[in-house]
C-alpha cells in the first residue's frame, strides 16, 4: 500500500484531510464523559479492510482512516457494512511499520453522499505510544474516562509544600489509592522500599531537584514510574526530566481529571507500553538462561541510565549491543529491535547525547519486562 494507491472514496491525501477537517468542523471528535479511550489522528489514504460476511466469505476494502485509539479505529468507506461485522484491518505506516489487527465493527454512521464512517473495535489493545510515537512528557496520554474507584495501589506523593500535600490528598480522596507522603529525598527513599505503583514528586523538594530524587530513586533499584509536577513545560525542562529517567510530566495547575489521567496511565494503562513477557516456551534451549538473564536486566538498566547522565559513550554503545544480541533470542524481540535503533543511532556519531532519544527509549523498553507470572505458577 502507498499513498498512489486509492480508497473506494477516490480520495487522495488533500482531499482526505479537507473532508476529515470539514468533518471535524462540524461534529469535533473531543472528550466525551464516558468514553474509554482517547482518540488520536490517524491519517492514511489506504488501509486495507478485510470484511467477513455472515455467509463466511470475505471481501477486502480500501478504506481511508480517520483516527484511532487503544481500542479501536475509525475508517471513511464509500457503503454501508453491517455492525458485528468481523474484520480485520492493515495499515502500512510512513516508518514501514504495519499496524495489523482483528476487530468487529460496532458502528456505520452515514456521513453525507456516499461517505460512510465505521467504527472498528479491535480484539486486543494496542499501544498507542508505541505506535504513534506519544510522550508523556508532553502529557499525552491514552486513558480519557477514569473512574477514580478504579485506581489501586499506593501513591508515593512527594513535596515539601504542606498545601500541594493537602490538595493532592483531597483530589485523591474519592479514589482507591492509598497516599504516602514524603517532605524530602531520604524521607522519599525510606517510603519507597516498602514499595509503591507510582511516584509523584514536585520539581524542586528542599533544595533538591526532580533529578536529584530520580537519580537516588533508581540508584536504590526503585523502579517505579516517576511523574514531575512543574510549571515549567519548556523543552528545555521535558528534556532534562526525559535524561533524568521520569516517566512523565504533570503541568501546573492540574485540574483533578488531569491528575487522574496521568496516575491511570501507569497504573492501568500503557504509560510504558505495559509488561513484556518472553516469548520462549519451556521446551525451548534458551529458556534456561531467561532467569539470569531477568535478573541482570535492572542491573543493566541502571548501568544504562547512568551512562546517558555521564554521556559514557563506551558504556552505552556496549550495552545497546549486548541487548541487541541478547534480547531476541531470549525471547524479547522489541526490546532487541529497539536496541539494535539504539546501537545505529550511537554508531553514527561520537555523541551520547545526538542518540539520547533512542537509548532512552530503550531504557524505557527494558523497564517493562517482567518475569511471566503464568510461567513462575
Amino acid at each position: 500500500m502507498n499513498e498512489n494507491e486509492t480508497n473506494t472514496l477516490r480520495l487522495g491525501i488533500r482531499e482526505l484531510n479537507a473532508l476529515l477537517n470539514k468533518i471535524e468542523d462540524i461534529n469535533p471528535d473531543s472528550a466525551t464523559p464516558n468514553r474509554e479511550f482517547v482518540r488520536w489522528n490517524f491519517r492514511i489514504v489506504r488501509a486495507d479492510l478485510t470484511v467477513e460476511h455472515s455467509t463466511g466469505s470475505k471481501v477486502v476494502l480500501p478504506v481511508a482512516t480517520r483516527n484511532i485509539s487503544r481500542g479501536g479505529i475509525s475508517v471513511l468507506h464509500s457503503s454501508f457494512v453491517y455492525p458485528d461485522s468481523r474484520c480485520h484491518v492493515t495499515a502500512q505506516l510512513e516508518d514501514g511499520r504495519k499496524l495489523d489487527m482483528d476487530g468487529v465493527v460496532k458502528r456505520c454512521n452515514h456521513i453525507g453522499g456516499k461517505v460512510h464512517e465505521l467504527g472498528i473495535k479491535f480484539d486486543k489493545e494496542i499501544s498507542t505510544k508505541e505506535l504513534l510515537g506519544l510522550d508523556t512528557m508532553q502529557e499525552a496520554y491514552s486513558l480519557e474516562c477514569i473512574e477514580p474507584k478504579g485506581l489501586h495501589g499506593t501513591v508515593l506523593v512527594v513535596t515539601a509544600a504542606e498545601l500541594d500535600q493537602q490538595l493532592l490528598t483531597k483530589l485523591l480522596e474519592e479514589t482507591s489509592l492509598c497516599i504516602a507522603v514524603a517532605d524530602s529525598s531520604e524521607a522519599a527513599l525510606k517510603r519507597a522500599q516498602n514499595g509503591c505503583e507510582i511516584v509523584l514528586t514536585d520539581y524542586s523538594v528542599g533544595e533538591e531537584s526532580a533529578a536529584d530524587i530520580l537519580l537516588a530513586l533508581r540508584e536504590q533499584g526503585i523502579d517505579a514510574p516517576v511523574l514531575v509536577m512543574s510549571s515549567d513545560t519548556s523543552e528545555r525542562f521535558c528534556n532534562e526530566m526525559r535524561m533524568a529517567g521520569a516517566s512523565g510530566l504533570i503541568s501546573k495547575p492540574f485540574t483533578r481529571d488531569k491528575l487522574l489521567q496521568a496516575l491511570a496511565e501507569f497504573i492501568l494503562g500503557d504509560g510504558d507500553g505495559g509488561p513484556l513477557y518472553s516469548t520462549l516456551t519451556p521446551a525451548e534451549p534458551a529458556y534456561e538462561i531467561l532467569p539470569k538473564f531477568l535478573k541482570e536486566i535492572t542491573r543493566m538498566i541502571l548501568t544504562l541510565e547512568k551512562s546517558l547522565r555521564e554521556s559514557d559513550y563506551e558504556s552505552c554503545i556496549a550495552i545497546c549491543q549486548s541487548l541487541s544480541n541478547s534480547a531476541a533470542p531470549l525471547g524479547f524481540e522489541a526490546v532487541g529491535q529497539t536496541a539494535a535503533e539504539a546501537t545505529r543511532a550511537l554508531s553514527k556519531g561520537s555523541s551520547v547525547r545526538d542518540a539520547a532519544a533512542d537509548v532512552r527509549r530503550l531504557v524505557i523498553a527494558c523497564r517493562r519486562i517482567k518475569s511471566n507470572p503464568k510461567a513462575a505458577a
